[in-house]
């Protein structure tokens, strides 16, 4: 599978990325605190993941190399699961883009079980049902 381009930004930049072409929606002091990252299936060749700076994800100064943080690194598994349902088709059956945010929830949450992280998303399950809905 071919790998989607990921670029690193600032909350106000990843912001202006989710807003772009809506910008009249965009949040007043420029920064929507719910963004950590999103998958662009149609930037670049293969799709982009544009991602929160890994310096700036909590706990990122415990590590000597940021993206070695379990959170950053949980955010881009997320977004990667995207592009895995890009890359597969599977999305083309779904009524709409947001049944695979089920999937991709889940994949995070059972990487942090798995590395013994405590997982920063509440009630991951309900959240996930909840962004999967049309």
């Amino acid at each position: 599978m071919p790998h989607p381009a990921v670029v690193e930004l600032s909350p106000e930049l990843l912001t202006r990325e989710f807003y772009s072409g809506i910008a009249s929606l965009m949040p007043e002091d420029g920064v929507d605190e719910r963004l950590n990252a999103l998958f662009a299936v149609t930037d670049g060749p293969h799709g982009t993941i544009y991602i929160l700076d890994a310096d700036i994800i909590d706990g990122a100064s415990h590590y000597d190399d940021a993206h070695e943080n379990p959170l950053w690194r949980e955010i881009l598994l997320h977004e990667l699961g995207h592009h895995a349902q890009a890359q597969s088709g599977a999305v083309a059956g779904w009524e709409c883009r947001r049944h695979g945010e089920m999937e991709a929830c889940s994949l995070g949450g059972r990487y942090l079980d798995e590395a013994r992280i405590e997982d920063p998303m509440p009630k991951r399950m309900f959240w996930a049902h909840a962004y999967s809905r049309c």
